[in-house]
């Protein structure tokens, strides 16, 4: 057991010099949580190209390759948290479909691209958005500030502005047709390339009612998939606790043999208090010596610096003030001070005061004062030394011979 003591505070005491020639630093946790930034970072810009389709009414009608068109959007954002962000955009997309009347038709050559008995609609969607995101990556691994790859979830609302192609005079000029206000869903994908800087994947569905300046009405399902660029502006990252780091030590062989050495020592050093110990614990016992002279009737004793009876000590003093009482003998207190704590003035008075103090307890207890004479003793009450001061702070109560 005592082995196993040593090698341990040995451990810890070269584990604590290592220790001391590594440098610890602080770095932010972010599996310690997040803390949200100032208004004015997390904010980024984006824009996206790609192509789209209509899937509404008569337009399966159409073969699908020849219903995907442009679709394009710029917009600014904002995360609020790594969870939750918006985004405001404004979309510029053509659309192609089928249909049996006559919006959406070029005028100038009705019958273009017509299959069966449905004619070719075609039209420019201009409009803004305002959607909502959560960042399901995050939501569902925690956050990291250099993840390569985050996938967000989104949802909003859309209003845009429907234009056909429409004679004018002689020319078929593009005008405007009719409002539309709707939902949209999508899946964002980002790709991280800097802290500055994401490459996008974007999947969205949006349903728009469509309100025309003819007074019909209709529901437009238009699906598309887009890439982009996002921006991000000022601080791009979330702050984190502040956590402390201690760098990996790696011991050469020098060190290595050092310590190996160091620990052999210490194990000849345990070996020698180990033999030490036997040997002291097969010394046989000393007989027990008489004391040189008789013990003192009470002892009672004080704390350092004082010389007030207090305590259990007083007790002791009504006990002794009733042996007393039944005998004629006279007695003798004694007054002791230990000599290794303060002035060789301070300790005779301690003396002094004890020695009073006990004589006015005793005869506050009933004993006759005229058989009480107050001493005090320069020399040391136990004669352990000073590892035993405690029990030099001391009056003795004795039968004067």
């Amino acid at each position: 057991m005592r082995k196993i003591f040593l090698l341990a505070l040995i451990c810890t005491v070269i584990a604590g010099a290592d220790a001391k020639a590594q440098e610890v630093t602080y770095v932010e946790d972010p599996s310690q949580g997040v803390t949200l930034n100032r208004f004015k970072d997390n904010w980024f810009v984006t824009g996206e190209i790609g192509v789209g389709g209509l899937g509404s009414s008569y337009d399966g009608e159409l073969d699908f390759g020849k219903r995907l068109m442009p679709s394009f959007n710029v917009g600014v954002g904002k995360w609020f948290s790594p969870l939750i962000g918006v985004r405001f955009s404004a979309d510029f997309r053509k659309m192609k479909g089928a249909t049996i009347d006559g919006a959406g038709i070029d005028p100038v050559n009705p019958t273009d691209g017509a299959v069966g008995n449905y004619l070719v609609n075609r039209q420019w969607s201009i409009g803004a958005a305002a959607d909502v995101y959560l960042n399901l990556t995050n939501w569902w691994c925690g956050y990291k500030p250099d993840r390569v790859y985050n996938a967000s979830i989104y949802g909003g609302v859309a209003a845009h502005s429907q234009m056909i192609k429409k004679m004018d005079g002689n020319d078929a000029k593009w005008r405007h047709h009719g409002m539309s206000i709707g939902l949209r869903a999508g899946l964002l994908n980002s790709f991280r390339v800097s802290n500055h800087v994401d490459i996008l994947l974007d999947i969205r569905l949006d349903a728009d009612q469509c309100n025309y300046m003819d007074m019909t009405r209709q529901v437009n399902l238009y699906g598309s998939v887009m890439a982009g660029v996002a921006y991000k502006f000022n601080k791009t990252t979330w702050s984190a606790p502040i956590v402390p780091v201690c760098p990996e030590y790696k011991y050469t062989d020098a060190e290595g043999d050092a310590l190996v050495e160091r620990l052999k020592a210490a194990d000849a050093k345990i070996a020698d208090l180990e033999r030490q110990l036997r040997e002291c614990m097969n010394r046989p016992v000393p007989e027990p010596v008489a004391p040189a002279k008789e013990a003192p009737l009470a002892t009672i004793y004080f704390p350092i610096g004082s010389s007030r009876v207090q305590g259990v000590q007083t007790k002791v003093v009504a006990a002794v003030a009733n042996a007393m009482s039944g005998t004629d003998d006279e007695y003798v207190v004694t007054g002791w001070a230990d000599s290794y704590t303060g002035s060789a003035a301070r300790n005779q008075q301690l003396r002094e005061q004890r020695a009073d103090n006990v004589v006015k307890l005793l005869v506050k207890n009933g004993v006759d004062g005229g058989r009480l004479e107050a001493a005090t003793a320069d020399s040391s009450l136990s004669g352990f030394g000073e590892n035993s001061a405690d029990l030099d702070r001391a009056a003795t109560i004795e039968i004067k011979k």
